[in-house]
């Protein structure tokens, strides 16, 4: 198993390899700089019906503002 997670910069599509035990981090993507921020995870919860709503609540302002770039792009 890794211990990364692999993503592409929205900007330049570099392939990026993010740590799974960081979370909500401000991160520069390496080739363009361009900045975006790691997914937000709860560490060390069970899976049940509370931490999907946790999950969501405390995702909701990142996902808001990913939709937000989307719309006014730098």
């Amino acid at each position: 198993m890794t211990d990364y997670t692999e993503k592409k910069c929205e900007k330049c599509g570099q392939k990026l390899r993010i740590p799974k035990n960081i979370g909500g981090m401000l991160m520069a993507c390496p080739s363009c700089g361009d900045t975006f921020h790691s997914d937000f995870k709860l560490g060390g919860a069970r899976q049940n019906a509370h931490r999907g709503i946790a999950k969501t609540l405390f995702e909701l302002p990142y996902d808001t503002l990913k939709r937000v770039r989307r719309l006014f792009p730098s």
